[in-house]
Parts: C-alpha cells; sequence; structure tokens
C-alpha cells in the first residue's frame, strides 16, 4: 500500500501558483528530506499536511477531516503510522480499526492524536478480532456456537436453544466493552497496561537506518531471492568496500548487481556493478558530502538536484562532472512557480497584480515565457541555467565536449 500526503510549506501556502510537494507513505528519511525540500519547508518552519489518496476510509476520517495535520513531528509520525499499515494484513487491519474505534468511543472523541494512533498501531495483539461480526445478532450466533460466554456454555442445550441471540451478543459486548466495525467485531483481550511505543517526543528508531549518502545493497549476480547481499554506505573506506566483499562471499565487485539504491539524490538509481562503477559511485558520494559541508542548509544539494532535472537525469559520467562543475550553473531556489515568477516580473514594473484586470490573467503561461526568455528552467528544486563559464570534463568523453551542458531539458509544464 503506497500512501499519499502533499505538503505545504505554511510561509508559501498563499503564494500564486505554490502547490506544495507530494510524497508518498512509507519513505525514507532521504525522502522525506527531499519532500521537504520541494515544498520549500524552511529549517525548523511550519508545514501542513493534506491526504491525496491511499488512506483506508476510516483513517482517513480520523486524521484529515477535522483540520490539516501539522507541527512538530507530524510527518515523521504520519510516516511511522502508514508503514505499520503498509504491512498489516486484512485481519491486523480490521483490529486497528476497531482498535481506533474503541478508542473514541472511550474518551468520546470524534478525532485521535498521530501518537495515539501509532501506539495503537503497535499493539493490536492486546485486541481480539472476530471479521464478519458485524452486529448483536451475527455476535450472538458467533456466541452460542463457539462458546463465547461462560453463562451460556454452562446452559443445557434446550434452554440455550431459547435464547435470543441479539440479547446475548449485545450482553457479550457489553461484557467486552467491544465495538462492530464494517469488518467485524473487536475487543481487548487482555487488562494488563499498554507498553507505548511513542512518547510523543523521541521518534522510535526507523526500520531503514543508512548513514552513506549514496546507499547500495550489492548482491551476487546469481543471488536467489529478494533482500539478500549487504548494505553498502557510500562514501567507504577501503575497509568498508573490503568488508562488503566479504560478507557476500566474492573477491570483486565484478560478480555482484546493485539490486537497490538508497540516496540523498532520489534520482540516483542504480542498477550497475563492477569494480568501475562501484569506485565511480563511491567518487560521487565523496563529492556530494563535499557539497553538503560546503553549505550544510542543503542548498548546494538542492542546486546539483535542480541541474541534474536540466540535464534530464544524465549517465554516471555526467553526474560526477556535473558535482564538480556546479559553478557552471546559475541557481534561485526562491522562485516557487512560473506563477509567482510572472508575479514577480509584473509586479517589478510596477502593476498592480491585484488589480481586477487580472482576474483572468495567465499568471503561469507568462511566467514560463519569461523564464524561457532569461534562459532559466523551472523544476522542482527552483530554477536553474547554465551560464558562459567553462565546463571541465573529467569522467564524459569528449563526445560529450562538443555538445555542452545545459541544453538537456526543455520548461516543463
Amino acid at each position: 500500500m503506497r500512501i499519499q500526503v502533499n505538503i505545504y510549506a505554511d510561509c508559501h501556502r498563499a503564494l500564486r501558483g505554490y502547490q506544495g510537494a507530494m510524497l508518498e507513505l512509507p519513505a525514507t528519511p532521504f525522502e522525506i528530506r527531499d519532500a521537504l525540500q520541494r515544498a520549500r519547508v524552511p529549517e525548523g518552519g511550519g508545514y501542513t499536511l493534506e491526504s491525496t489518496g491511499g488512506w483506508p476510509d476510516f483513517l482517513r476520517t480520523v486524521l484529515f477531516n477535522d483540520s490539516p495535520l501539522s507541527g512538530g513531528n507530524a510527518l515523521e509520525e504520519l510516516n511511522l503510522l502508514a508503514d505499520a499499515v503498509s504491512r498489516m494484513d486484512e485481519i491486523q487491519a480490521g483490529t486497528f480499526e476497531g482498535a481506533v474505534q474503541l478508542h473514541m468511543e472511550e474518551t468520546g472523541e470524534k478525532t485521535i492524536t498521530l501518537k495515539e494512533l501509532v501506539n495503537l498501531a503497535a499493539c493490536l495483539d492486546d485486541y481480539e478480532f472476530h471479521p464478519g461480526v458485524t452486529n448483536d445478532l451475527s455476535l450472538g450466533k458467533a456466541c452460542m456456537d463457539g462458546g463465547m460466554l461462560d453463562l451460556v456454555e454452562s446452559l443445557p442445550d434446550e434452554v440455550a436453544g431459547l435464547l435470543d441471540p441479539v440479547k446475548v451478543g449485545e450482553v457479550l459486548r457489553h461484557s467486552d466493552h467491544g465495538a462492530f466495525t464494517p469488518r467485524g467485531y473487536v475487543y481487548r483481550g487482555t487488562t494488563a497496561a499498554r507498553q507505548d511505543l511513542y512518547d510523543g517526543e523521541h521518534l522510535p528508531d526507523y526500520r531503514e537506518k543508512h548513514s552513506g549518502l549514496l546507499s547500495l545493497r550489492i548482491e551476487k549476480l546469481d543471488a536467489p531471492g529478494t533482500d539478500s547481499g549487504v548494505w553498502l554506505e557510500l562514501p567507504a573506506d577501503g575497509k568498508a568496500l573490503h568488508w562488503a566483499l566479504l560478507s557476500i562471499g566474492e573477491e570483486s565487485f565484478d560478480t555482484c548487481r546493485i539490486a537497490e539504491t538508497k540516496s540523498i539524490i532520489p534520482v540516483l538509481q542504480y542498477q550497475l556493478a563492477g569494480d568501475e562503477d562501484i569506485g565511480k559511485l563511491n567518487t560521487l558520494a565523496e563529492r556530494l558530502q563535499e557539497l553538503q559541508q560546503e553549505m550544510p542548509d542543503g542548498l548546494m544539494l538542492m542546486k546539483y538536484k535542480a541541474v541534474l532535472e536540466l540535464e534530464q537525469h544524465p549517465d554516471l559520467d555526467m553526474e560526477l562532472d556535473i558535482a564538480a562543475n556546479l559553478d557552471c550553473y546559475d541557481y534561485n531556489s526562491d522562485v516557487l512557480s512560473p506563477d509567482a515568477y510572472g508575479e514577480y516580473v509584473l509586479q517589478s514594473a510596477g502593476m498592480d497584480t491585484g488589480d481586477h484586470a487580472f482576474s483572468h490573467f495567465d499568471f503561469r503561461g507568462y511566467g514560463e515565457r519569461q523564464l524561457e526568455q532569461a534562459g532559466y528552467v523551472f523544476t522542482p528544486y527552483g530554477i536553474v541555467s547554465r551560464n558562459g563559464q567553462e565546463f571541465v570534463h573529467g569522467f564524459t568523453g569528449q563526445e560529450q565536449e562538443a555538445e555542452e551542458p545545459g541544453q538537456g531539458m526543455e520548461m516543463k509544464q
């Protein structure tokens, strides 16, 4: 199950043409960071979350119907919840729905906090779920057939046969403090105190932890199944590279393949292998690390991602050269949409864009044309263009030197 949310920076919500950023959950910390950058949420700034699909109906109702989610660790908490929901089978999902309903009945509230949802999702073993039992009648019949109530079990058959199953179900439901959902009947099967996973402040560790700017799952070429091999966190020194090979019983990366990639740069998805490729990827990770250290707020990495969009996701050699030639590109992260840029140009010319004359004006089309005239391309990370500085080719061949970078992408519609 892939659950979608839209992220909106509070400080940009009213800006013309601003659309925030879509993110599929569950997401890695890398993907979350990238989505916040695409939404232009300032470091420590406020944001709101809105559902765009994928949530079970009962969760969408309690999460998003009252008001958008916002503040603090809302995105990370929502990601924890989405991760738990995505791994539930039908029985667990039914149990979770019932646990949520029981909690709201006990508290008398129509909504429930993300913290409480995360903790309920982590303790489903505390609940009993009977699928298909959706009213007192079906509960009473199940009770009489299966001996779910001690009183009924102790009665002679001829007496039990005279009982009203609806009344029996009602008695059992009150005895269990249970609840019906469209999926079935749920009640808490233990009286022990619940052990909460999340205290509302300290987020549990994400189940996929990667320390590298570029993380690769390496496996043998003839690996039989999924999730085999070993994760290699780049940049890595010689010892780490040697340990990765030892872990999968190989002497060279030439007999390996990259089965999976996680990166601070989402478009870096490699299915290559071999000593040369691993060496180049390690060099790329080192260059990304230098960019991160050069400007810790992530602006240089955002610029790098914008240039990759401009160059239409080039090959590994070009990615390496771009990382060493970012001075050859002009970049502005403040432009959040072509619409806003078009309005900015008009306002700079002294025009009042709030006037009724602009009520049907095509700000987006005008902004796109103005950006094109200025030589800029709009990307999810801001606007970028190739400037006149010489691009030094270290890894790319002579055939690419003849066609200078910066011509790979048309204006996005």
